[in-house]
């Protein structure tokens, strides 16, 4: 059976257990190579429509279509871009995490009445870096510090 058949039964409102148990596999295996070729079902026009790249595959045996489908996916190469995306995504959070993280010196606890409004930017930036809310306001008092180089002189008004 082509594809081009395949579609005009389902087109027709055949069932598509019908149609899989003709091809002599699963339901949910049809759809799934349909989907894999570049079908899907529109709602609207309630009828499977080809959205895939390139020329509509009517005229192809279903094991043909779907054997040049995996033969077009380089699986390696997926992979291998996703890693280097993971990979970036976690070497950007180490230059962060890094130097707010080597500062590890003796600790003592102070208590701080701080602006709500900068509370609430600083538990984002918590959340969405990974990093302790100590460890976030440890690193931007030690950048304050330097700025100021309060080993030279101990005055704001510069």
């Amino acid at each position: 059976m082509t594809i081009g058949e395949i579609i005009d039964c389902l087109n027709r409102r055949e069932s598509i257990a019908i149609i899989a148990k003709r091809l002599e596999i699963s339901p949910y295996t049809l759809s799934k190579k349909l989907r894999l070729i570049g079908y899907e079902y529109d709602g609207e026009q309630k009828k499977r429509i080809f959205v895939g790249d390139g020329e509509e595959p009517r005229h192809l045996q279903l094991q043909e279509a779907t054997a040049l489908q995996y033969a077009k996916t380089d699986y390696q190469l997926l992979i291998y871009e996703q890693l280097q995306s993971i990979y970036e995504l976690l070497s950007k959070r180490e230059e962060v995490s890094v130097p707010i993280m080597s500062i590890s010196t003796e600790k003592k606890k102070r208590t701080f009445s701080i602006n709500k409004e900068i509370l609430a930017k600083l538990d984002v930036i918590s959340e969405a870096k990974g990093i302790q809310k100590s460890k976030l306001v440890e690193e931007a008092l030690q950048q304050f510090l330097q700025q100021y180089d309060f080993n030279k002189t101990a005055r704001l008004d510069d």
